[in-house]
C-alpha cells in the first residue's frame, strides 16, 4: 500500500470540548489514516458528493436527505463531509455530519415532522428519542468502496467525524440511523455508539418505507469513547508479546 501523510489537524480548528484530548485524538487519527494509505480532506462541496453517490448505486444508496443539496442549504455553520483518498485520489469512504439547533425542541418531535428532512410521514418510538435535544449533529452517509471495507475505517471515520463536529459546534449529542440487521451484525457496535434503540419507522423515505434503530450518544459518551479508542490505539502500538493479542480496530 503506498503510504500517504495526513495533515487532518491543519483542517480543524478545536474550539469547543477537552482541546487536549481533542488534539491527542486528532493526532491519532492522522496516524490511523497514514496506516490504512488513506488520504482525509474535511469537505464541504455536497453537490460533488451527491454526483459521487449516483456513480455508485451498486455499493451506495441514494444520499439521505439530510446531506443532499437539492433539499437542504448546507453550508460550513451547520454541515461537512469527510473524504477518503487513496494514493491515486480516488474517494474510498465517506463520512458525513449535519448539525441542528434543537434547543426548545427534540429528535422525537424533528423526526416526526421530518423538519430535519422534508415533509414526509414517519413515526419514531425509539424511547430515548425525546432526550436527544438541545446542539445535536447527524453523522452518517457513511460509505466504504467494496475493497477497502474490513479495514477499520467504520471505526475511524465516524469517530473523526463526531469529535470534529463536538469541537466545532459544541455539541450534546451525535445521532444515526441504522438498520436492524446491522446491529445484529455489529455494525453499531463498530461505529462506537453507545445507544441503539429500534423503533424508527420512516415510511416512504429516500430508501422506500423502512425500519430504522436510533443510534445515539451523549457528549459524556462520546469523550469516553475517544478516551477507550486512544488506549485501543497506544496497546496495538506497542510490541506485541507472545501471551498477548493485538487490539483490532476494525
Amino acid at each position: 500500500m503506498t503510504s500517504v501523510t495526513n495533515d487532518l489537524r491543519r483542517q480543524i480548528a478545536p474550539v469547543f470540548g477537552p482541546l487536549a484530548l481533542l488534539e491527542r485524538f486528532f493526532a491519532a487519527a492522522e496516524t490511523a489514516a497514514d496506516d490504512l494509505g488513506i488520504l482525509l480532506t474535511i469537505e464541504q462541496d455536497f453537490d460533488a458528493l451527491l454526483a459521487f453517490n449516483q456513480t455508485q448505486r451498486e455499493s451506495w444508496y441514494p444520499l439521505t436527505p439530510m446531506y443532499d443539496p437539492r433539499l437542504n442549504r448546507l453550508t460550513p455553520e451547520n454541515s461537512f463531509w469527510i473524504s477518503g483518498r487513496d494514493s491515486r485520489g480516488d474517494i474510498v469512504a465517506t463520512q458525513c455530519a449535519r448539525f441542528y439547533d434543537w434547543r426548545g425542541t427534540d429528535f422525537k418531535a424533528e423526526f416526526e415532522s421530518l423538519r430535519l428532512a422534508y415533509a414526509e410521514p414517519a413515526t419514531c418510538a425509539a424511547p430515548s428519542a425525546a432526550q436527544v435535544t438541545g446542539p445535536v449533529v447527524f453523522s452518517g452517509a457513511g460509505w466504504y468502496r467494496p475493497d477497502y471495507r474490513g479495514k477499520g475505517l467504520s471505526s475511524l471515520l465516524p469517530r473523526i467525524s463526531r469529535a470534529l463536529a463536538l469541537t466545532r459546534w459544541d455539541t450534546d449529542f451525535t445521532y444515526s440511523f441504522i438498520e436492524p440487521k446491522l446491529v445484529e451484525k455489529g455494525i453499531a457496535a463498530r461505529y462506537g455508539y453507545t445507544n441503539i434503540e429500534p423503533g424508527i419507522e420512516w415510511l416512504n423515505s429516500f430508501r422506500g418505507s423502512c425500519a430504522f434503530c436510533l443510534l445515539w450518544m451523549p457528549r459524556d459518551q462520546l469523550l469516553a469513547d475517544m478516551q477507550v479508542w486512544l488506549g485501543g490505539r497506544a496497546e496495538a502500538d506497542e510490541p506485541s508479546l507472545p501471551d498477548r493479542q493485538s487490539v483490532d480496530t476494525g
